[in-house]
């Protein structure tokens, strides 16, 4: 019983003395109360047309407002951007491109209009790949 009255008397101390004690819950995945639990896709596009040529600013733009703008009516972000990588010849290898951010629900709605911007930039620019990088982000309005 003494272990109890010792306890109490911590607490009542730990009061008095106006040390706070904050109570705070966390969400299970990461995120605070106060934060929302999305998906970030990030999308890198190359602006170098394979055989000859780059995506023009006007080719992208027009790009931007049929296909991104109508697949991601909440809001989306562009980045230009420049790239380089090593090919397998071992010669270093640059491209401008441009970077998509895109924050979304973990849906099927969403997932199809990611991947519909990616097979749209692949087949109208004729491109081997658009880089996708997911992941979890809690964000908050």
């Amino acid at each position: 019983m003494s272990e109890w009255r010792a306890a109490v008397a911590l607490v009542v101390v730990m009061a008095l003395s106006g040390c706070a004690v904050e109570w705070r819950r966390d969400h299970p995945l990461g995120c605070r109360m106060d934060e929302q639990l999305l998906i970030r896709d990030t999308l890198y596009f190359g602006m170098s047309i394979p055989g000859g040529g780059e995506v023009s600013k006007e080719d992208w733009t027009r790009f931007e407002g049929d296909v991104l703008a109508k697949s991601f009516p909440k809001g989306f972000t562009v980045l230009e951007s420049h790239g380089a990588w090593r090919g397998e010849n071992g010669d270093l290898a640059t491209e401008r491109g441009r970077v998509l951010v895109v924050v979304h629900a973990d849906d099927a709605a969403s997932e199809a209009a990611v991947r519909n911007v990616i097979g749209r930039y692949r087949s109208t620019f004729h491109q081997e790949a658009v880089l996708r990088e997911r992941g979890n982000v809690c964000v908050t309005f």
